[in-house]
């Protein structure tokens, strides 16, 4: 039966290889497919409860933490397996990597440097050592092909390149691993995958190219016809607001004003199309990447940009369909003038696209609290970029401060589901992408997908000084794309507990109302005559090793503050089968998904999950699961999802879904908990 499913999948994928479907600036705005995922991978200390031996504050330090995807043996070598996926065409969107000698200006240690290997569709296709993935452009020698251009690069301690490799079927990196130079520590491989039937949004990597060649300077390829207003604002007033017609997309948005201190005090609030909320209210700076007065750094990143001193501009597109309002709010005591300069383009973009939306959150971190950033319910949409503001000072005022560095990871959880799909490493490495603490910025990562401002400090009264710096990064080549909601919150202080006083903006691409339901839950291991979701009312199947009971939690949840769960697990021997009956009434002709929890308690040795899924008898699609947790078992959501063709699903109000598990070297048990159906609205 595998022999036949495989060759049904390889025509399958020959078949409907879909399209490549790349965007410009004024593009950005533009929604992914609803059934495109994204997913990263990234170093992370697995065990993150603060009673574990390392505290939960390892994070890829000691190389034996388990944050790879996984480690396997090459003709006796040890290699340490960063990202794998398979089962869908996709893009590699970014390869991030810390050095350990880049922290001290050290030459590369021994088996830092060690020989590291992409596979696309079962071939190598690179195979070198892990530095010249990320020469800076004027190295010499000179970049390698494909990873070579402005968006690759190295400085001190960070190490990107956001060269774009497309496959069909599966994607693979790995290197040969020392468990302390090397191993899976301080990395993030981002992909964005396509729909079954292969249709990809990336971008033009040549478009954002001449952008980055012209940093500061208006990046869109329309006209650009400036509009200008100058707004005097009271004290602890709103402007007059500028009301702009639709439709139409706003390309840019540039402010003037007379004395720096101002900017303290400035809030951007921008509605669109009548909002009765601003989709919009984040402190203006923050729309050019500047720092608070009287710190000073300027900025020339892809779509934002400031002088470090009374100028700031930004050329995010804000698209409306009927109006938009632009409001400037002055919360401070002394009256401030303003010069706004703003851009449109007529027309609304013709594919589906989302509204600009940004959000702030500022507050002193304690010590077992998590920093919560935006959480978006019934929505679906794409986040584009993070700004973090740190404000530290030795005045008292901050419990437990030490000046040191930025701490904690950043989690973002997509579709209201628990699993780690989008897990980060610290902040150093998933919001501003920079490199090690305390490090100055210098121009590779000034004028590209992120900046950092190092830290700026300055002696305050009584003998004692404060620290100020602001990063952030525009996730321009790996989005994170969410169909029904997103939540992001920084774990700090949870083990970590050098707190600070943080301002976190958030710049999104939402469009309201859901992109899918679920239609049908399956609880493994219920057997209720009565239940609707035990196994008889749908009708489950199944050849079976054992049925267990598991306990425990997911990654993250103390962070987010959700519980364990206990489940009944099946082992899956040769296959599990059951109906999906969504009825005339809830059909749709968007197609569905499925999704799994399951149990992946193991091990170092866990490799990979694998099961073969047909619908009707016919090949659907590839669960492909990394592995191993050695304390959290269960994983759902965007990693165990599988998106099932329309050409299997379209005008059926009932079809059979099975799941045969594969087995080989590397291939673990198949270990089902739950099981969700989703069906797709949009």
């Amino acid at each position: 039966m595998i022999s036949t499913v495989l060759a049904a999948g390889s025509a399958l994928h020959a078949q409907g290889v879909g399209t490549t479907q790349q965007f410009g600036t004024e593009d950005l705005c533009l929604l992914l497919d609803s059934r495109s995922q994204t997913a990263s991978l990234a170093s992370t200390d697995p065990d993150d409860r603060s009673t574990a031996p390392d505290g939960g504050n390892d994070d890829g330090f000691s190389g034996a933490n388990g944050c790879e995807a996984y480690r396997e043996l090459d003709q006796g070598t040890p290699v340490s397996v960063l990202a794998h996926w398979e089962g869908r065409k996709g893009v590699l969107g970014l390869f991030f990597r810390n050095f350990w000698s880049d922290a001290y200006g050290l030459p590369m240690l021994p088996g830092e440097n060690n020989r590291t290997r992409i596979w696309l569709d079962g071939s190598t296709v690179h195979d070198m050592p892990l530095a010249n993935y990320f020469r800076n452009s004027n190295a010499d020698p000179g970049q390698i092909a494909p990873f070579a251009g402005p968006f690759t690069g190295h400085r001190s301690g960070a190490h990107v390149t956001h060269a774009q490799m497309v496959w069909k079927d599966s994607f693979k990196i790995a290197l040969d691993d020392d468990q302390f130079a090397n191993a899976a520590r301080f990395h993030r491989v981002a992909v964005t995958l396509a729909s079954p039937e292969g249709d990809l949004l990336m971008p033009d990597m040549a478009v954002w190219e001449a952008v980055a060649a012209n940093p500061g300077q208006w990046p869109h390829q329309a006209e650009r016809v400036p509009q200008q207003v100058l707004l005097s604002i009271a004290a602890n007033q709103r402007s007059q607001p500028i009301l702009v017609p639709g439709p139409a997309t706003l390309l840019e948005v540039t402010c003037q004003v007379s004395d720096p201190a101002m900017w303290s005090d400035l809030w951007a609030r921008f509605s669109w199309d009548g909002a009765a909320t601003p989709q919009v209210e984040v402190p203006l700076r923050h729309l050019g990447g500047m720092v608070e007065a009287p710190a000073s750094f300027a900025v020339d990143s892809l779509l934002l940009a400031n002088d470090g001193s009374r100028k700031l501009s930004c050329w995010f597109p804000m698209p409306f369909g009927e109006s938009a309002r632009l409001q400037i709010e002055n919360r401070g005591s002394n009256p401030a003038t303003v010069q706004v300069t703003y851009c449109t383009k007529p027309g609304v973009p013709e594919a589906s696209w989302g509204y600009f939306v940004a959000q702030n959150s500022r507050e002193i971190t304690g010590t077992g609290e998590p920093f919560l950033g935006p959480r978006l319910t019934d929505c679906q949409g794409m986040l584009r970029a993070l700004i973090l503001e740190d404000f530290a000072d030795t005045s008292g005022r901050i419990e437990d401060m030490h000046m040191s560095h930025l701490e904690g990871d950043l989690c973002v959880r997509i579709n209201g589901n628990r699993g780690d799909d989008h897990t980060f490493a610290a902040s150093e490495t998933s919001i501003g992408r920079w490199g090690w603490y305390l490090t100055p910025a210098d121009s590779p990562f000034v004028s590209d997908t992120s900046f950092q401002s190092s830290l700026m400090a300055r002696f305050l009264p009584n003998n004692h000084t404060e620290g100020r710096r602001i990063m952030g990064s525009t996730y321009l080549f790996d989005p994170i794309h969410f169909v029904d909601g997103i939540e992001v919150l920084l774990e700090h202080g949870v083990q970590n507990t050098s707190n600070a006083d943080y301002s976190l903006s958030s710049f999104l691409y939402v469009q309201p109302g859901t992109a899918r339901e679920t239609i049908a839950e399956i609880d493994i291991g219920n057997v209720s005559a009565t239940h609707p979701h035990a196994e008889p009312a749908h009708e489950v199947e199944f050849v079976a090793w054992n049925t267990y009971v598991r306990h425990g939690g997911f990654l993250r949840d103390q962070f987010f503050g959700t519980q364990a769960v206990t489940e009944t697990v099946r082992s899956i021997r040769d296959y599990l089968r059951f109906e999906v009956r969504p009825g005339a009434e809830t059909a749709t002709n968007h197609g569905y998904a499925i999704g799994l929890r399951l149990d992946r308690l193991g091990g170092s040795s866990m490799g990979v999950c694998q099961a073969d899924v047909l619908v009707d008898g016919e090949y659907a699609g590839l669960l492909h699961v990394c592995t191993h947790n050695e304390v959290f078992p269960w994983k759902e959501g965007g990693e165990c999802e599988v998106q099932l063709p329309r050409a299997l699903t379209d005008n059926k109000t009932h079809f059979t879904v099975q799941l045969e598990p594969r087995t080989g070297p590397g291939i673990d048990d198949l270990n089902i908990a739950r099981i969700k159906v989703y069906s797709y609205l949009k």
